[in-house]
């Protein structure tokens, strides 16, 4: 199996555990603890077998879009959002899916776009813009849905499982420069993670601006096991598991960008978005 290494940005082992910390991007960054960058060792997981949405937390799909412009944010809600609805229920089983808002990435920077106001923002790194190479969880144990869904009209559906999909794809020729790591689900433990409160997050356009996201920040290990999907095209959709209401230690997948030695093509341009399922 190929293999390339590189580093990603890991908090200290000391700092995991403990109470839930706040991290605040409407107001000026305070300094946080220092860590220097791990370097990691990462599989291609094209050419791994055992891999898959409900085993290590993540899944390569074919899915080409029909989108004929991802810059034109009423052509992403309008067409997108419910592709990707149609690949979540499919992967999942459910009866209800959700999703409002996106976040196209570029060098320095993200476009924002949907959230309550229908409408799309440039931010930078304040923001939680560019390429994020900090390792992290999107989700928690402790996140709920009920703000989310009533900022945008709705209740929670009765169901007997939640999920969150985290959608993403390339929108350049490769995804080789700066591509996106997964680390197997199954390798990481409770010990490895920090509960981070984020507010701020992806400007006012962004749905969790205010309301916070429950994130998990992560620490390094000897057991965690790292994977990239070398030469994403635009017709290909990694999907990964954000939310899983059985648990989320040991179901949803760590994962950051990182600089790749040898970068083929573009820079990397890509377009994300989340998924509520109910089953």
């Amino acid at each position: 199996m190929s293999t390339v290494a590189a580093s990603l940005n890991f908090i200290p082992a000391g700092f995991t555990g403990g109470p839930v910390q706040t991290l605040d991007l409407r107001k000026p960054l305070q300094p946080g603890p220092s860590n220097p960058p791990k370097t990691i060792t990462f599989n291609d997981a094209r050419q791994a077998v055992g891999l898959g949405l409900h085993t290590s937390g993540f899944e390569l799909l074919q899915a080409p879009s029909k989108v004929q412009d991802f810059d034109d944010h009423h052509e992403v809600m309008r067409t997108y959002y419910g592709e990707c609805c149609a690949h979540a229920a499919y992967l999942t089983g459910a009866h209800t899916t959700f999703t409002f808002d996106h976040i196209i990435r570029e060098p320095g920077t993200q476009v924002t776009a949907g959230g309550p106001t229908r409408t799309q923002l440039r931010t930078g790194v304040e923001a939680g813009g560019g390429y994020i190479n900090g390792v992290h969880m999107d989700y928690t144990d402790n996140t709920t849905w009920d703000r989310y869904l009533r900022l945008h009209g709705h209740e929670v559906p009765d169901a007997r499982h939640v999920y969150a999909l985290n959608f993403w794809r390339s929108l350049g020729e490769s995804a080789d420069d700066h591509p996106l790591a997964v680390c197997d689900a199954r390798t990481v433990q409770p010990g490895d993670l920090q509960e981070v409160n984020v507010y701020g997050y992806g400007g006012p356009a962004y749905s969790w601006y205010d309301i916070g996201i429950e994130t998990f920040s992560v620490a390094s290990s000897e057991r965690h096991r790292w994977y990239y999907y070398r030469g994403m095209t635009p017709d290909e959709v990694l999907v990964i598991k954000s939310y899983d209401s059985s648990g989320v230690v040991g179901t949803t997948p760590p994962h950051a960008s990182f600089n790749h030695p040898d970068p083929q093509g573009i820079a990397r341009r890509s377009i994300e978005l989340r998924v509520l399922c109910f089953c």
